[in-house]
């Protein structure tokens, strides 16, 4: 949601934009005009990374008017691709998996089938799952320009839930903890369960059988998805699990505050050559390499099928969150660090 009553009309928002870069006046001239409903080339221009709401430093939430105002001038024309991708996410089979009565479960939306070999192991043994179509949480059609569809669905994605009768319901995809932490408090929304991020739930695994645990001695470039823009207080449980299990996360510039999209909205987007793509996937790659690192983590799954090759062709083993985890637990990867063995 975007408070105008907090606006300064400052610019930090697009001057600090990676990918928009405004000098300091043309970034109040057409911050002034998206608030007055005027058109201007940030609509177009805009990759939907939602950076900006992290830069406003009144906390404005300037990406939310952004994006509104692509939906009301259909300023954002998505690929066919994305269009389909997204239309197919709320129409994927569901099926809840049912596991231990005494456990959790933990939501895979419509993004749990993607990696093959993610979903496995000791973190994972008994917990009940819901996964497809009436567990997607929608949170992708901000990024092509959608957030009608977010607000519009987001009661539904809560009842689906709340039909499992959950206490607590862990989420795998980073976009579902945005949609019940931030985005249901906008809509008025209240939740009957607690929703727990996964690097949470992670965290707290780890602590628990920190006897289990061989430090990693690992330096690692970390992935941080743009859904996190919104939730971004939980950094540090981040921090603390790399700490748990040996591994340092490398300072770079692309990271925290100042992360970059993984490039996933930008190839949604018609029309920015696949070139340009790989320019910006590039840059956050060798970023992480030069900064010292010898893996990548990603938390979102997307942003794991979006970079791990790169990654890898640059000496960076790509690993989900949850496998570099399972990694210190003294598991075997059965499809890799990321979903994918290597030949």
């Amino acid at each position: 949601m975007f408070y105008p009553e907090r606006c300064t009309v400052c610019g930090e928002c697009l001057m600090r934009c990676p990918y928009l870069n405004y000098p300091e006046e043309k970034a109040k001239e057409e911050f002034s005009k998206l608030m007055k409903g005027e058109a201007t080339p940030v609509t177009r221009e805009c990759i939907t990374c939602a950076a900006c709401n992290m830069f406003c430093p009144e906390g404005a939430n300037p990406f939310d008017l952004i994006n509104d105002r692509q939906e009301a001038e259909d300023a954002f024309k998505p690929t066919e691709q994305a269009l389909a991708m997204m239309n197919m996410a709320s129409e994927l089979p569901s099926e809840i998996i049912k596991g231990d009565p005494d456990k959790p479960f933990m939501n895979l939306c419509s993004v749990g089938d993607l990696l093959p070999g993610v979903i496995e192991g000791r973190l994972f043994e008994g917990l009940n799952l819901t996964k497809g179509g009436d567990y997607f949480c929608y949170i992708g059609w901000l990024h092509i320009g959608k957030p009608s569809m977010v607000r519009d669905n987001a009661q539904r994605f809560v009842d689906n839930l709340a039909k499992t009768g959950a206490r607590e319901i862990i989420c795998y995809h980073d976009d579902c903890y945005t949609m019940l932490t931030s985005k249901v408090k906008e809509f008025g929304i209240d939740l009957p369960f607690k929703p727990i991020h996964i690097v949470e739930y992670l965290r707290d695994y780890v602590r628990d059988h920190i006897s289990e645990v061989t430090r990693l001695d690992m330096k690692v470039g970390y992935q941080q998805p743009c859904a996190s823009r919104y939730t971004f207080e939980k950094d540090p449980i981040i921090d603390e699990l790399f700490d748990l299990i040996g591994v340092t996360r490398v300072d770079r510039k692309y990271d925290r505050v100042n992360a970059l999209c993984c490039s996933g909205a930008m190839a949604g987007k018609s029309g920015v050559h696949k070139d340009t793509i790989n320019e910006w996937r590039m840059k956050n790659i060798m970023d992480a390499k030069e900064a010292g690192a010898e893996a990548m983590v990603f938390l979102c799954p997307l942003c794991a099928l979006s970079l791990r090759n790169r990654a890898r062709a640059q000496g960076l083993e790509p690993y989900m969150i949850s496998n570099l985890v399972r990694l210190a637990l003294g598991e075997e990867l059965s499809n890799g660090g990321a979903g994918k063995i290597y030949g």
